[in-house]
């Protein structure tokens, strides 16, 4: 058995070169999913090109209080920026864990990020995001300069119909939880075990 790890970065596998192997673990990842609100003429970024290193600026409002959501509005709290949440569950990055969430809430109080729960986006115009809390039905009008999309993932497509070889898919496309690096470690690990 050989120690080395042919490792190559920036190259996209044909699918004869992916047949050529014993077994295929795919980690494909995932995409922002589409707004499904009316957006018009309003400035939104998708929270995995922020957290790829995209420059935003001014007020800027996460639309998703997940794991994802809560990490990009915590990350751009950080660079001082103006930040708040909107979450239509009654609770910011509720499948945190329990080490993790106390210091992710006292950075949000720190940076004075704003946290609207219970809240549902009807509609986005001009860069005024309309919201509604669904618990008094009362209408709450929210300006930004920057609208993040952290709504959700999908999970990236590829075709595996002319694999021939054994495959199994980890991370964020397995089908399990997406955006936690947890379960993406544990479905790899899981995977290379049963190889």
């Amino acid at each position: 058995m050989s120690d080395k790890v042919d490792i190559q970065l920036n190259h996209e596998p044909t699918m004869d070169e992916l047949n050529g192997f014993d077994h295929v673990i795919l980690a494909i990842g995932t995409h922002n999913m589409d707004l499904l609100m009316s957006v018009e003429n309003s400035n939104v970024v998708s929270s995995w090109d922020i957290l790829n290193g995209q420059e935003v600026s001014g007020k800027c409002v996460a639309l998703g209080g997940g794991l994802v959501g809560a990490e990009t509005a915590e990350y751009l709290a950080s660079k001082g920026l103006e930040v708040s949440i909107v979450e239509m569950m009654d609770k910011i990055a509720a499948q945190e864990s329990e080490t993790v969430l106390p210091l992710m809430e006292a950075d949000f109080k720190e940076h004075n990020v704003q946290k609207f729960v219970n809240t549902r986006v009807s509609e986005i115009k001009d860069n005024v995001i309309y919201v509604v809390n669904t618990k008094d039905e009362t209408n709450v009008e929210i300006t930004a300069d920057a609208i993040v999309n952290a709504l959700g993932s999908k999970r990236n497509v590829f075709d595996d119909s002319k694999l021939t070889v054994p495959f199994t898919y980890v991370g964020d496309c397995s089908g399990e939880r997406t955006a936690d690096i947890a379960s993406a470690i544990r479905t790899g690990y899981k995977a290379a075990n049963e190889i």
